[in-house]
């Protein structure tokens, strides 16, 4: 593949909020995804606002997710994830066998970059956080493993997502496809600049996106091009291929 680098400072506008559902199942599920590392316990007012249900649904809806241990509820009245998660965590995590082959090479890559590392996959309209290693670098604008972003957002994770699983017949993702690599640049924060390179099993079956993200006024884009041989250096370790 190429070596172009691809990036841009705008950020794509984000799609509109969409009406709370209407199921009891996905209101469940709807509220769980409220919870985040920024705010692992909500009040039953911030869930009936964040979700825009009422707060007797909202109410009889965490009542069932905490009689199933899907949530505990304080003596204070917030809620929080149950132990059930993190059984489910475990679960998966065992039966993800591509995502504990990942976790090492992700590791390694942090280490050498001595910046943030992530692999995301797509999820509908999001991306998601599958694995992550920032061990040099805490920043809170960082989404946490298993948290998800509109891939309407922008950032380098995104644009390359996007190029891989969307039909061929667009120029700009492409080019993309091309380079092997997206760059992005204040897309998403403008403190913030990342590098996004495709990753394949063996079979050259894509799996999503490997990104190196660190402050922007650290990382020129030589730099981040730099990175993308030391990527795929570190995970063809684990029998993974990149572009």
């Amino acid at each position: 593949m190429g070596t172009m680098s691809i990036s841009t400072g705008k950020k794509p506008s984000a799609g509109d909020r969409h009406a709370p559902p209407s199921g009891v199942l996905e209101r469940g599920l709807f509220l769980m995804s409220l919870f985040s590392m920024e705010r692992p316990r909500l009040q039953l007012r911030d869930l009936a606002q964040l979700s825009g249900l009422d707060k007797a649904t909202t109410l009889r809806a965490l009542r069932t997710l905490a009689k199933w241990g899907y949530l505990e509820r304080t003596p204070e009245g917030a809620y929080s994830p149950g132990p059930v998660n993190l059984r489910l965590a475990s679960i998966f995590k065992a039966t993800s066998n591509f995502i504990a082959r990942l976790e090492a090479p992700i590791s390694a890559i942090s280490g050498r970059a001595n910046q943030t590392a992530s692999f995301f996959v797509r999820s509908r309209d999001d991306r998601v956080c599958l694995v992550r290693d920032h061990a040099f670098q805490d920043f809170r604008y960082f989404i946490e493993v298993g948290g998800t972003v509109k891939l309407s957002e922008g950032g380098a994770a995104a644009q390359l997502l996007l190029a891989y699983t969307e039909p061929e017949d667009d120029d700009a993702r492409a080019a993309i496809r091309q380079a092997g690599h997206y760059i992005s640049r204040g897309e998403r924060n403008r403190h913030f600049a990342s590098i996004a390179v495709p990753l394949f099993e063996s079979d050259r079956s894509f799996l999503g996106a490997v990104t190196i993200t660190g402050m922007a006024v650290d990382l020129d884009d030589e730099m981040l091009l730099g990175f993308k041989a030391m990527i795929g250096e570190e995970v063809a370790a684990a029998s993974f291929t990149t572009a």
